[in-house]
């Protein structure tokens, strides 16, 4: 299978299969905390927009890009560079279907790509304490626990803090 994958900016025909891989991932670890907001956030639509964004002022930018194995989207991620030199992994998420098939190593590979080309210093993101299986994809990537926050997103979700120096 490794052979066949390769990342590439989303498309606009991409964004179905992306917004159900995103959809999968996050239920698959909120369960009932999932709410509509999120499937919103996710929307094929949503990601449509925010596929290739330069928010006012050329002050940040972000990009969605897509892990495909042949025509098939397997694997989504958003990464976002500041003018400041912090960068945001913003989502990550792969089928279920292809997990522990290196597709979230391929897609971080990628997101260092966009920041290093973007004089990135530090990235930071956040993951739900309760899912261990995304912290420890994190600490694998050289992200380091920062800081808590409880209830950040929601009611009963608390947030880890993560941050690396590129």
């Amino acid at each position: 299978m490794e052979n066949e994958l390769h990342v590439r900016p989303l498309e606009y025909g991409d964004a179905d299969k992306a917004s159900m891989i995103l959809i999968a991932a996050f239920k698959g670890f909120l369960k009932e905390k999932f709410d509509d907001s999120l499937t919103v956030h996710f929307s094929p639509d949503t990601l449509r927009e925010e596929a290739h964004s330069k928010e006012k002022h050329g002050f940040s930018e972000s990009k969605i890009f897509v892990a495909n194995n042949g025509e098939e989207v397997v694997g989504v991620v958003k990464v976002t560079a500041g003018k400041s030199g912090l960068g945001v992994f913003d989502y990550v998420g792969v089928a279920p279907e292809c997990h522990a098939r290196g597709i979230g190593s391929l897609l971080m590979r990628k997101a260092e790509e966009f920041w290093k080309e973007r004089n990135q210093r530090k990235i930071h993101t956040c993951v739900s304490a309760h899912n261990k299986k995304a912290l420890l994809y994190y600490i694998k990537n050289d992200f380091l626990p920062e800081g808590y926050c409880k209830d950040h997103f929601h009611v009963g979700v608390d947030e880890i803090m993560l941050g690396r120096f590129l």
